[in-house]
């Protein structure tokens, strides 16, 4: 059995660290549902790859994701298109051959 012992963040509220933003993100506003497994752990390699904060472009070859994650690389590009559906990820820049330039948006602003 599992007991939390930390109130979860109210939705009004905007997260103050990584950890919290990925809480915030992935269970408060409900993401974590809507994504595969392996989307999450494209996700947290691009957020940790931008220093672990929202908010901040993240420049990544596919290759780079795929070790980070140990995913196909069609695996990665549709898990990448699941994301920008989602709007957790936007693809900001692409030359073929090249790495892309990912933008990671930050939390939306309080209502």
């Amino acid at each position: 059995m599992c007991v939390a012992v930390e109130e979860p963040m109210s939705q009004s509220s905007s997260p103050t660290s990584s950890q919290d933003w990925v809480r915030y993100l992935l269970f408060d506003q409900g993401f974590l549902a809507a994504m595969k497994g392996e989307s999450v752990k494209v996700y947290l390699a691009m957020l940790t790859a931008c220093g672990g904060e929202p908010g901040r472009s993240v420049t990544m070859s596919l290759r780079t994701i795929q070790n980070a994650t140990n995913l196909s690389c069609p695996t990665v590009i549709d898990c990448l298109d699941r994301l920008e559906n989602l709007g957790l990820v936007v693809h900001t820049m692409h030359k073929p051959g090249h790495a892309n330039t990912y933008y990671i948006p930050g939390p939306p602003p309080a209502t």
